[in-house]
């Protein structure tokens, strides 16, 4: 759209402009109603000074910043609404109106200490009933100022006195709170998100003791605090309490404080388990606050266990380094999670993992701390044993937001599928050949390995640079050519519509390397670095980095080889490039079935077998890229933002920061101290509530936004209860015995019985016939499983004869030898606990579903 007075000028590179959402006219209930169009909008101000619409071009959001107001102290203490809003900030469904109770009960201890000089005597009854007196009568007017003071209608007496009779106590989870909000704060005065509206109250009352402790003198202690809260027998009690924390990264490092601070496993009996398997990089320190250079590369768990020893020396842990999954199940084994673990704490940045940990927390009936971080949001969850329900029934994450493979390979719309792509090549181009190449090298039989690479002759750094050309002009020059001479910019699809049109952008083709293009000169010096190392030029960067004085990083070295090896020019093809993945998946296809392509293989196969052995050893010195994103030095990074921001030159996409590119492509999460320090303390408080034993309605789950002001606490979800259903398998209407039994529920076999006496055990229990009875293990995918896979310990409707008289053979054999038979030992019959999976039916053949059976071998 070309301005009309100017146009020199057009709608893309004019603005910002103001905009109005646009609705569109459905049909509902017989009539037409106006809906929001999220795919239309509207310009204040109209389109008639611009030309009819003819193509392309793309809308970017313009945030704009504004102005916000904020009132003196003194004021807002007296008028603690913001202008314009109906109350202070809600933060809890269970409590409405209870942030206006804690602003008069605030007002009440300002009060009293401005009198006294110092806070209410802890559990002091003459103290409370005089704070609450200064509540109740509210703050005065202020002369001169038009506010109204705050007045409530009825102040909760019970609450204010609870709350004075421990305000003078230090707790230190909600210091760790409150510092990552007011943290958040500071950094909001850069511009930076939305600040509070001057007031946020919060409490947690429910952490409190149900009962006056009567044993709260004061001990000298670091713990004093927690002494006189909850009591001595309190202190000792949480000393002594038995964890396991998964995960030693931002999270982790923050728990381990915690622990350290409050006393967790500092007794006798205590004991913290910390396990991590990953190892400090760079890019952790600014948010994994117990790490500093020095510790880069060393694991997790040990360094900050270090750390944190050095802030309390009395701390009991056993620090692991093992990944916490079923593959480690004999380092995690049944007398670990039996014996060693009061509750878990979950400390993780992926969904897998946690759905792990949360089902050994179920099959093991602990209670679990899982809480999570992105950017400034952040949200805790408790899991009580019976109570709620687990982490893996809360809501599922949404699919992968995969980018469809023809976007990436030829129509990218955004900088992300630029630097997405960009991995990919770095995966392609530096890795997978050189890996296969090492692989073929030690085994001929290998013939995945490049027959191109395999049969080069001695490589010299020149030859690299050359190679680093030819990568640039075939993915900048050549693809986009071909590209554009199969679809001109005019070109049409079968239904008459523009081709190049919606998120597809017409592309132009880097037809020069102009070394004075930073993008450029980048490129062809980090591939020509990079195949260095990938031929055995250069040691691997993990060893040994390119000076930052070497002529292997000047520009002219590589613009002086670019002035004597002009670019070959382009020639089209007969290539077809695919419009879509529909296309490029059946172009694969025909690929695949090609003769020529077979014959092709099988020469190149000939070709491999055929190589000498002092070829072999010369493959042998080619070395695989490592992907590091932390080493600036090492060229990858280099690579990655130099490539992406061609790719966007290419397309017309803006070009973004080399930070960001390593953000992105290195899959950095934006986690930061704020939050982490903001969640964590959060769990603790639930944390000291699972230590006090409390009941469910004390418990909270939390969904907060930092960035955004926004506080959610809520009672966490009972479990979900099994229904009666239609099974599609069974074909028939399968019910619950017990009705509306949980996830938490066992039927226990003991141990040491037959087969024919597990049988009877189940029934007697349930009351129900076993038709059914295997084991999970012939269920499972993989070549490892295939001889056990379908097979039955037990079936009571087997058809074959020859089935039902080995059921009924092995009716009197111990049911353990029978699982090791019938399953080759695939089952570890040395565990305490063995699941087994069962289907069940009455006298009268109504299916049933029963809770899982587990039976103790040991």
């Amino acid at each position: 759209m070309v301005n009309l007075d100017d146009p020199t000028q057009n709608i893309n590179t004019m603005g910002p402009y103001r905009i109005k959402f646009a609705s569109k006219n459905v049909f509902r209930n017989g009539k037409q109603v106006p809906v929001f169009d999220p795919y239309h909008l509207k310009l204040v101000g109209g389109t008639r000074r611009f030309s009819p619409y003819v193509g392309g071009g793309m809308f970017t959001q313009s945030k704009q910043p504004f102005t916000t107001h904020f009132r003196s102290f003194h004021e807002t203490l007296v008028s603690p609404i913001h202008p314009g809003d109906f109350g202070l900030m809600f933060t809890d469904g269970a409590k409405f109106g209870r942030a206006e109770q804690l602003h008069l009960l605030v007002w009440g201890l300002l009060e009293f200490e401005a009198k006294h000089g110092y806070l209410p005597r802890l559990y002091n009854d003459d103290d409370a009933d005089e704070v609450v007196g200064y509540a109740k009568a509210g703050p005065p007017a202020i002369p001169g100022v038009d506010v109204d003071p705050i007045r409530l209608d009825q102040v909760d007496e019970k609450l204010l006195r609870q709350l004075t009779h421990v305000a003078r106590i230090e707790l230190h989870p909600l210091a760790a709170f409150y510092g990552g909000v007011i943290a958040q704060e500071v950094v909001k005065f850069t511009g930076k998100f939305t600040p509070l509206k001057q007031w946020m109250h919060l409490d947690f009352a429910e952490v409190l003791p149900e009962a006056r402790p009567d044993d709260v003198a004061r001990q000298n202690s670091r713990y004093d605090h927690i002494i006189q809260l909850f009591g001595l027998s309190f202190h000792h009690q949480l000393a002594n309490v038995r964890t396991f924390l998964v995960g030693c990264g931002a999270l982790g490092c923050e728990y381990l404080k915690n622990f350290a601070m409050v006393g967790v496993g500092v007794g006798p009996k205590g004991l913290i388990t910390v396990t991590d398997n990953d190892r400090i990089e760079v890019s952790n320190l600014n948010r994994q606050f117990l790490f500093r250079e020095h510790n880069v590369g060393q694991p997790k768990s040990v360094a900050a266990t270090a750390a944190v020893r050095r802030m309390n020396d009395a701390l009991n842990v056993l620090t692991l380094e093992h990944l916490v999954a079923p593959t480690t199940e004999h380092v995690f084994h049944d007398t670990f999670w039996s014996n060693d673990v009061d509750f878990v704490t979950n400390a993780l940045d992926n969904i897998k993992a946690r759905l792990y940990v949360d089902s050994k927390c179920v099959f093991y009936k602990k209670p679990l701390l899982e809480s999570g971080t992105l950017g400034t949001k952040c949200n805790v969850q408790v899991v009580l044993p019976y109570k709620t329900a687990s982490y893996a029934d809360g809501p599922k994450d949404a699919p992968d937001d995969n980018i469809p493979m023809c976007t990436l390979r030829n129509f990218p719309s955004l900088i992300e599928h630029c630097i997405e792509w960009a991995r990919a090549q770095f995966e392609d181009v530096f890795v997978v050949p050189f890996s296969d190449v090492a692989k073929f090298a030690s085994d001929p039989s290998t013939v995945r390995a490049l027959h191109a690479l395999v049969t080069k002759p001695q490589v010299e750094f020149e030859d690299c640079i050359a190679l680093a050309q030819m990568l640039f002009t075939s993915l900048f020059r050549d693809r986009i050519l071909q590209l554009i001479h199969n679809f001109p910019e005019d070109h049409q699809t079968k239904t008459g519509e523009k081709f190049w049109s919606g998120a597809k952008r017409f592309p132009q083709a880097a037809t020069a390397v102009d070394f004075g293009n930073v993008y450029h000169a980048d490129f062809i010096r980090s591939v020509a670095n990079l195949y260095a190392v990938n031929f055995g030029l250069q040691p691997p960067p993990e060893d040994e980095v390119v000076p930052e004085s070497s002529y292997l990083r000047q520009v002219d070295t590589f613009a002086a080889f670019g002035e004597a090896h002009p670019l070959a020019p382009w020639v089209p093809s007969s290539e077809t490039i695919a419009e879509n993945d529909e296309a490029l998946k059946k172009q694969q296809e025909e690929r695949a079935t090609n003769a020529d392509d077979v014959g092709e293989l099988e020469r190149l196969l000939n070709e491999l077998g055929a190589l000498t052995a002092g070829q072999l050893a010369a493959a042998g010195r080619y070395v695989a890229a490592d992907f590091e994103k932390d080493n600036d030095l090492n060229f990858h990074i280099d690579f990655i933002a130099a490539a992406a921001n061609l790719r966007a030159w290419n397309y017309r996409i803006k070009q973004v920061s080399r930070h960001k590119c390593k953000m992105i492509a290195g899959k950095i999460i934006p986690a930061i101290a704020t939050t982490t320090a903001s969640v964590t303390g959060l769990a603790m408080i639930e944390l000291l509530k699972i230590v006090q034993g409390k009941s469910l309605d004390q418990f909270k789950d939390s969904s907060n936004s930092l960035g955004l002001n926004m506080y959610l606490l809520q009672e966490p979800a009972e479990p979900e209860k099994a229904k009666d259903e239609y099974d599609m398998i069974e074909m028939s209407e399968v019910k619950c015995k017990p009705a509306g039994f949980t996830k938490w529920d066992t039927t226990l076999v003991t141990p040491g019985v037959t087969l024919a006496a597990f049988l009877d055990q189940v029934q007697t229990q349930v009351g129900l016939n076993v038709n059914l009875l295997f084991h999970p293990v012939a269920e499972l995918g993989g070549d490892e499983y295939a001889a056990v896979r379908g097979l039955m310990l037990y079936d009571r409707t087997a058809f074959s004869a020859s089935l039902k008289a080995l059921y009924k053979q092995k009716l009197d054999v111990p049911l353990r030898e029978w699982v090791e038979e019938r399953y080759q030992r695939l089952v570890d019959c040395d565990r305490p606990f063995v699941e087994f999976q069962t289907s069940c039916s009455d006298d009268d053949d109504v299916v049933y579903k029963i809770p899982t059976v587990v039976c103790r071998f040991v």
